[in-house]
């Protein structure tokens, strides 16, 4: 799991249309299956299942085996796998430069201390140099009135923005406007060749630059497309660094307001003007490539209703994990996230053994590079082995916090579509309820799998477990914080008694009844009708 914070879940909307016919009994998960998969997946041995290395194409082929002994349809490019093209790019000597171009000289910005980078993966070699324009947050978000763009001129300019958002967006839109993606194809639109972002002081506090700086020396990875250039770039706009604070300031010497003037208005809820700054930037970067494959595996269970069988429904896992630490530990990912593949695994076997097959196909995807930053599950959101407009839903399996019974589950997207009340009932069936999401600032639905399959116009839900233990004793919030303070990412993160597979069956179950309600009814689901990624990302 990569960039998020579990413990929440969110309030669900209208109704989806139920199947015909009354629901049949929830077959039982076993829980040695589950606690097999995991042992298997979390081993020493596949050294922290990194992206593209040995052990993360030991533990693909497992899953491959196991999906073929299920009699699942193989759906990749190659059987049960879809070969996922990387590029690997690594600073191998080289490192980014900035320099600051004024009337009164140049200043000489340090990497590492005054900003920060991550390898290019759209070519070995950049450089550029332009006129530089501060320009807000960089968000245009016309439905909610804002356009930081408006008058300013930044055509063949580097621009300068803030991190993070105002205060007044909504904090999943929010999410969208101020996520790097949509900053730089914002900039882009606009003609800017380069960017710069501020850190601020808000975000000082959440994640502090130095602590950022433990990351410098880290690989980037890319899925390259057919025209070898990677899923995300965007020609002509060179790379971005961050500035920490002291450094930024010096853009701003000079200019017609300070920094300072500006964390000001941010701090009291304004959105600040943008302008030009008195100054040119001369950014070079570099980087040696390396071309990787990485596995997503693949496999469908074919519908049995001639209407509905060519639609659908995704169950989306990730495979992959962090490796090795710079100590040798192997950070083998118990819970993040060998649980959630187990949890998939089981959950497609039910779907086998019930005895009737779903009215809709389902397809079973465990994804590669979601550590890197959800790349995997983006290839096969836009490489997917079936037309792209006949995938209804998507439901997504992710560090599940299989920490002990528990009475409510969790679903991340659960009030932008009727998906949402499919997982209440669900809930329900299994002697669950699904509880609301306490902790909405930390937009857990923008940040895993799933929103790919959003951005693709698929509604989309992701499940954890709830907060509510059924043993009294137990709380629940504690755990799932100790969890994520002591071992989340880290070489205790192992198959040992931190997983709880009596929880693990009960997981499994509601999983299933979700999937089985959409398989099943009549109706596929919908985004609720004025919902705003439902808006931003349907297919027309």
């Amino acid at each position: 799991m990569k960039f998020k914070t579990l413990l929440g879940a969110l309030v669900v909307g209208a109704l989806v249309a139920c199947a015909t016919t009354s629901p049949a009994p929830i077959p039982s998960a076993d829980s040695l299956k589950i606690q097999s998969h995991v042992a298997y997946l979390a081993a020493d041995e596949l050294a922290g299942r990194e992206t593209g290395s040995a052990g993360y194409r030991e533990a693909a082929d497992y899953v491959a085996r196991q999906f073929e002994l299920l009699g699942l349809q193989p759906a990749g490019n190659q059987g049960y796998l879809q070969q996922v093209p990387f590029r690997r790019a690594s600073w191998s000597g080289r490192e980014p430069t900035l320099v600051l171009q004024g009337r009164d000289g140049d200043i000489t910005f340090k990497f590492g201390e005054d900003f920060i980078a991550a390898p290019p993966t759209i070519s070995e070699d950049t450089a550029t140099t332009a006129n530089l324009v501060f320009v807000g947050f960089g968000i245009e978000a016309p439905d909610y009135g804002i356009d930081d763009y408006a008058g300013l001129d930044v055509q063949g300019k580097i621009v300068v923005i803030l991190s993070g958002r105002p205060k007044n967006l909504p904090n999943e839109v929010g999410a969208h406007y101020a996520s790097t993606r949509t900053k730089r194809e914002t900039a882009a639109r606009h003609g800017a060749v380069g960017y710069i972002t501020l850190n601020t002081p808000e975000r000082e506090r959440r994640t502090s630059f130095k602590r950022a700086t433990e990351h410098l020396h880290e690989d980037s990875f890319a899925w390259i497309g057919a025209d070898d250039l990677p899923g995300d770039a965007i020609p002509g706009l060179h790379p971005g660094v961050m500035l920490d604070m002291p450094a930024a300031r010096q853009l701003f010497m000079g200019a017609e307001r300070s920094l300072d003037t500006i964390y000001t208005e941010t701090k009291n809820g304004l959105a600040p003007r943008g302008f030009a700054l008195p100054y040119r930037a001369a950014l070079t970067s570099g980087a040696a490539h390396k071309k990787i494959l990485s596995p997503n595996v693949v496999a469908m269970l074919p519908g049995s209703d001639p209407r509905l069988k060519d639609e659908y429904v995704v169950f989306s896992a990730h495979l992959d994990h962090i490796g090795v630490d710079p100590d040798g530990q192997v950070n083998n990912g118990a819970q993040d996230n060998a649980a959630g593949i187990a949890v998939m695994l089981e959950t497609a076997r039910l779907f086998i053994e019930s005895g009737r097959a779903p009215r809709r196909s389902l397809l079973f995807v465990a994804v590669t590079a979601e550590e890197e930053g959800l790349l995997g599950s983006d290839y096969f959101a836009q490489h997917p082995p079936v037309p792209p407009q006949s995938i209804v839903a998507n439901i997504n399996l992710d560090m599940p916090m299989l920490l002990y019974p528990f009475r409510d589950i969790i679903a991340f997207g659960a009030e932008h579509s009727t998906l949402g009340k499919t997982a209440e009932r669900a809930a329900r069936r299994t002697g669950l309820k699904l509880s609301p999401d306490p902790m909405p600032e930390q937009v857990i639905f923008v940040r895993s799998d799933h929103y790919n399959f959003v951005r693709q116009g698929v509604p989309a839900i992701y499940l954890i477990t709830g907060r509510e233990a059924l043993d009294p004793e137990i709380d629940g919030t504690a755990m799932q914080v100790k969890f994520l303070q002591e071992r989340y990412h880290r070489p205790t993160d192992t198959a040992d008694e931190q997983i709880d597979y009596a929880a693990a069956k009960q997981f499994t179950e509601v999983n299933y009844a979700i999937a089985r309600e959409v398989a099943d009814a009549d109706r596929k689901p919908h985004w609720y009708k004025g919902d705003f990624f439902g808006e931003l990302f349907s297919r027309q």
